[in-house]
């Protein structure tokens, strides 16, 4: 079984206009098992939210292929407090504001196997073997963020699914207007490592966007 990995993010036409930098990420691994994709969005109003869903997106993604079981589960109450415990550590040690710096969403999915497990804590798109789903958006336009958890706050990662798939795309909610079937019907993505950004940076959506695809194929 091989595993195929495409991702990639881009500044929305908002960002553009005023000055912002993007404030998504994106992280993809794989092992001889199984792969993972995660993307992040940084809270729009926070300036340095950015840092956070780059440190989100990295911890996710290689906590997610650690924690991943032989049977493919993965205990999410047991990964936010990991990551949850790592984000204290990085924002005492580097001097990180939770409200600055540590407001973001996640979406993710696990690979392995022909079996997919897609959670999220907060607003994006999922799409499994083809079937799109919209996460959010939520009253206010304030999606639940992990971090809050550094305050008390209770917001957990929510399983999307969990069952046969070989295909998983994720994005980040400025994604999730754009044509995605496009994205993993093209094969250029699977190929070129920087098509995917291409792609969003021409689409060019409102917001900032990131995508992550997955595949497993028979080489």
């Amino acid at each position: 079984m091989v595993h195929l990995l495409a991702a990639g993010a881009a500044q929305g036409r908002d960002h553009l206009l005023g000055g912002r930098p993007c404030q998504d990420a994106f992280r993809i691994l794989a092992d001889d098992d199984a792969a993972v994709a995660v993307v992040c969005d940084g809270c729009g109003s926070q300036p340095h939210s950015g840092v956070g869903a780059h440190l989100g997106a990295f911890m996710t993604a290689r906590a997610a292929l650690r924690r991943r079981s032989r049977d493919g589960r993965l205990d999410l109450d047991g990964l936010r407090a990991e990551l949850l415990a790592g984000l204290a550590a990085v924002a005492w040690t580097a001097g990180l504001g939770l409200r600055e710096h540590l407001l973001f969403t996640i979406v993710a999915a696990v690979l392995s196997g022909g079996r997919a497990v897609v959670f999220s804590c907060g607003d994006g798109v999922v799409a499994v073997d083809g079937a799109v789903r919209r996460l959010g958006p939520f009253p206010g336009d304030a999606p639940p963020y992990l971090a809050y958890g550094l305050e008390g706050g209770d917001a957990r990662f929510g399983l999307l699914y969990d069952g046969p798939a070989t295909l998983v795309l994720i994005g980040t909610d400025g994604a999730a207007d754009l044509d995605l079937p496009s994205l993993w019907s093209d094969g250029r993505c699977w190929v070129n490592p920087d098509t995917v950004r291409r792609r969003l940076t021409l689409s060019r959506p409102r917001d900032d966007a990131a995508v992550a695809l997955i595949k497993e194929s028979h080489g």
